[in-house]
């Protein structure tokens, strides 16, 4: 299994970051955490094949998260034809925008090939090569009106990946991703674009991953604060930007 990152930024992007999107490879077909970048072309520019992306799963639906899928499924629609992949959205009406588009640009979506579909917190998606299960977060819990939003544990090759997702703002909802405060993990990529480190020490210190990565950095904390962590803890703590690649071969 190999991890790329895509897309590190926060909110909007920046002259060396693009907006979120992370890759995995495992058995020769590709997954995403969410489609914030220009997926297909950078998936393009990494050598690979659209055809063999398999699903694509979205943490929540703001454009940072979800703005190069209409790019995405415009190609694979009606250029990359060979392309098959479940699309997993956190409500129906981005869903709805995409359909729309496809028939305002004067095509027809195939359904057969790219399936979209709406998760819920018992999500749990499977197959031959990895197994994806959703927890929620509280990143949309708001003025008293609450969206769906959710992270991600990835399995795979033995290995246990947790992306946290967007979390609430300060953490003030407590919703720290438990599966790393709860039980050994390979990998952690959190975001940092929602709290600072403050915020985020008293998780740290009980966390149970062997590797931390911050990613999503927003201006909360500059670079060299979040990289001044590294060594304090018993695992180690880095930054990922783009072009970064982990390998579990």
């Amino acid at each position: 299994m190999k991890i790329k990152f895509l897309g590190t930024s926060h909110g909007v992007p920046e002259a060396d970051r693009f907006c979120s999107c992370t890759m995995i490879e495992a058995g020769g077909r590709l997954y995403f955490i969410d489609a914030g970048a220009p997926i297909t072309d950078l998936v393009i520019r990494s050598g690979k094949r659209i055809e063999d992306t398999k699903a694509i799963f979205t943490t929540h639906a703001h454009g940072d998260h979800i703005g190069g899928l209409i790019g995405f499924v415009d190609l694979a629609n009606w250029f990359f034809k060979e392309t098959s992949a479940d699309i997993y959205m956190t409500e129906s009406a981005p869903i709805s925008a995409i359909n729309a588009y496809i028939e305002a640009v004067g095509h027809v979506l195939d359904t057969n090939r790219l399936r979209f579909n709406v998760i819920d917190e018992n999500f749990v998606y499977q197959d031959e090569n990895l197994k994806v299960t959703a927890f929620p977060t509280e990143h949309l819990n708001r003025d008293s009106k609450r969206r769906p939003s959710y992270g991600y544990v990835v399995e795979a090759d033995g290995k246990r990946i947790v992306f946290s997702g967007d979390l609430s703002i300060h953490l003030k909802h407590g919703d720290f991703p438990k599966a790393v405060l709860e039980e050994d993990v390979d990998l952690f990529i959190c975001e940092m674009a929602h709290f600072n480190i403050k915020d985020v020490t008293q998780y740290l210190e009980r966390c149970k991953a062997r590797d931390v990565r911050f990613n999503h950095i927003g201006y909360m904390e500059t670079f060299e604060a979040i990289e001044a962590l590294n060594g304090k803890y018993k695992f180690p703590v880095k930054i990922v930007r783009d072009g970064d690649e982990i390998s579990f071969d």
